[in-house]
């Protein structure tokens, strides 16, 4: 059973799943106490916020519980445990390859090695990819909570531990962070730690979507993965949240999720569930975005 309350002041439904321990926050990026509903999922309530539009869950699992879930893999909702440890992917290393070669062109071709770390390297296709695509002189590392996903990336004899970000010795030319940034309570605070550890000019990677652009929920194509995923940004906040903390932004590449192999794929889950729904490629305003941004002044 979960209990609901309303805000009148935020106009916020707030459903708190029992007996999973809750914390109700301010936007983690502008800090407003003003926002709206935007969806609800496995008992949790996304909201946008009233004064920047970031999306996130309110209220969320507290730092305990994300901490050990991030560990596990495992979920508390109220349709039960949620499993998002999902499985190691090949087509994942291929695609990151070719995006990693395009969106560093410049660097590859001077044939100089490269330091870098890959935060939330999960099964280790980005440390993989990156390798097969930099010089074999570069030192390419990745780091991972969940110690089964760090136990299979090391069999296939990948640099993937479980060391913990802050504990990392060294810097980097390039710290990526692959479709991480929904699963960072503080980002804010996390890019204070990312900047001491890059080094002087450095790049940093990210990739995430921009439901934060989305005017509904139903524009957003797939399962949202409330509590995994805590935050959604668009292009502005992230922009504004990077720049905030010394970084550039220097390119922006996007790609589009639903397409005829995600339609197909998404149709045949729901099947599967008994929740029948046709999928239609083409039709989302969806996007998967990558932004590279160069380190180039201290945080503001």
């Amino acid at each position: 059973m979960s209990t609901i309350e309303r805000n009148s002041e935020s106009e916020v439904t707030r459903l708190t799943p029992d007996p999973l321990e809750a914390e109700y926050i301010n936007c983690p990026n502008c800090s407003a106490d003003s926002s709206v509903n935007w969806a609800q999922e496995g008992g949790f309530s996304l909201v946008k916020c009233s004064q920047c539009g970031l999306l996130y869950v309110n209220p969320r699992p507290t730092s305990a519980c994300i901490s050990d879930a991030n560990k596990t893999g495992l979920h508390r909702t109220t349709n039960g445990t949620m499993d998002v440890s999902f499985g190691r992917s090949a087509d994942k290393v291929r695609y990151y390859a070719k995006m990693i070669a395009r969106l560093f062109r410049e660097r590859i071709a001077s044939g100089l090695p490269v330091r870098w770390l890959d935060v939330g390297a999960g099964y280790g296709e980005v440390v993989e990819a990156v390798t097969s695509v930099f010089p074999p002189s570069s030192y390419v590392v990745g780091i991972d909570p969940m110690k089964g996903k760090v136990d299979v990336a090391r069999s296939l004899g990948l640099a993937v531990t479980d060391t913990p970000f802050a504990e990392v010795p060294g810097s980097y030319d390039v710290i990526s962070l692959i479709n991480v940034f929904s699963h960072i309570p503080d980002f804010k605070s996390f890019l204070l730690q990312i900047s001491k550890k890059l080094s002087p000019e450095g790049a940093l990677l990210i990739e995430t979507g921009n439901a934060g652009d989305l005017a509904k929920r139903e524009d957003y194509p797939d399962q949202l993965y409330l509590p995994d995923h805590l935050v959604f940004a668009g292009r502005a906040q992230m922009r504004s949240m990077l720049e905030a903390f010394g970084f550039a932004v220097d390119r922006i590449v996007t790609t589009r999720m639903d397409n005829l192999a995600w339609a197909v794929r998404t149709t045949g889950k729901s099947f599967l569930a008994g929740r029948p729904v046709v999928s239609l490629p083409y039709r989302s305003p969806f996007r998967s975005v990558f932004y590279k941004a160069q380190m180039t002044a201290a945080p503001s």
